[in-house]
Parts: structure tokens; C-alpha cells; sequence
């Protein structure tokens, strides 16, 4: 709905701008419309990940996901973001996490190493925990 709301600014602006429209109504349109584009990139399309108590929260521009930390077998940062592989050979790329090339090449611990650390460190843990629950499930 958001992307809709900015191209329809989009095509306002522009008709205004073709049929010779005053430039300084033209002009505060176009202003008009980038306010509206920053504001969709901000509040609807901006991405994240969040590390919550049970799950891995990824926002890319045009997908949601929660995965459950049990479920994580790494956590790999990059030059297009940080890649997330799941049990099932399911992997996804949480873009808002980046290593910058010249880091990995002189090795250089990053913000993208700090967080997938933390998402492997929390991975680990709810991997063992479930394990103690299978084996106690197992014993009863």
C-alpha cells in the first residue's frame, strides 16, 4: 500500500510538471513526493533484524520473517548482508546486516561479525535447550 501511496505522488508530480503547471507548484509537489518517499522507506520498507528472546525478526524490502533460533545453523556476514541458513537447506539474506569487503579482507571484527555472533550464541543456546527437552521427554 505504501509503495502504491508514493507512485501515485510519482505520477502526480510528473503530470503536474508536463502540463505546465507553475514551477513553484511543481516544484513543492516534487518536494511533496520525496517527503512521502522517505517516509515509506522509513516506516514500511526499512530493514532490520531484531534479536528477540525466541526468535531471529528479519525486515527486507519485500519479505517479513521470524526464525526460531533452533532452527539456525549459521549466520554468515557479507557484502549483500548477512546469510542465514536454516535446518532444510532453507537459507534467506537479512540485507541490513553488511561486512564491507576491505573489513573481511584485513580481517577486521565488525558490527555484522558482533551480530551474527550474537545470533549464533543464541542459536547454540536453544539448540541445547531443546536437546535437554528431548531427552527428558525421552526418560518420562
Amino acid at each position: 500500500m505504501a509503495v502504491v501511496v508514493f507512485l501515485l505522488f510519482v505520477a502526480l508530480a510528473t503530470l503536474l510538471t508536463s502540463i505546465d503547471a507553475t514551477p513553484i507548484g511543481a516544484l513543492a509537489f516534487w518536494a511533496a513526493t520525496l517527503v512521502v518517499l522517505l517516509g515509506v522507506w522509513r516506516w514500511f520498507l526499512l530493514p532490520y533484524v531484531a534479536l528477540t528472546p525466541e526468535y531471529l525478526v528479519v525486515q527486507g524490502v519485500f519479505f517479513h520473517r521470524a526464525e526460531p533460533y533452533a532452527t539456525i545453523t549459521a549466520a554468515t556476514p557479507g557484502l549483500y548482508g548477512m546469510k542465514i541458513e536454516t535446518a532444510g537447506t532453507d537459507e534467506f539474506v537479512a540485507w541490513a546486516v553488511q561486512k564491507s569487503k576491505v573489513s573481511e579482507w584485513l580481517d577486521r571484527t565488525t558490527p555484522a561479525d558482533q551480530a551474527a555472533a550474537a545470533i549464533m550464541d543464541r542459536a547454540a543456546a536453544a539448540s541445547r535447550a531443546q536437546e535437554q527437552a528431548d531427552a527428558a521427554h525421552r526418560t518420562h
